[in-house]
């Protein structure tokens, strides 16, 4: 949560930062044209994967 607090405060208090995801289209076949040919897939920021990750834990613990 140290790594967290220390993002937080060098992203200014910008937390919409770890809500970004970009999308990658993966041809499925080789030769690929028409969108039903690609199959998409979401990189999100590693940073709020770990954050989530730490939190459903400690969560589980609770519930």
């Amino acid at each position: 949560m140290a790594a967290f607090h220390q993002f937080y405060h060098l992203a200014g208090g910008n937390l919409a930062a770890l809500n970004t995801a970009f999308v990658a289209l993966l041809p499925k076949k080789d030769g690929a044209v028409r969108m039903t040919d690609f199959r998409p897939i979401s990189l999100i920021h590693s940073f709020a994967k770990l954050i989530t990750k730490v939190l459903s834990i400690r969560l589980t613990k609770v519930i």
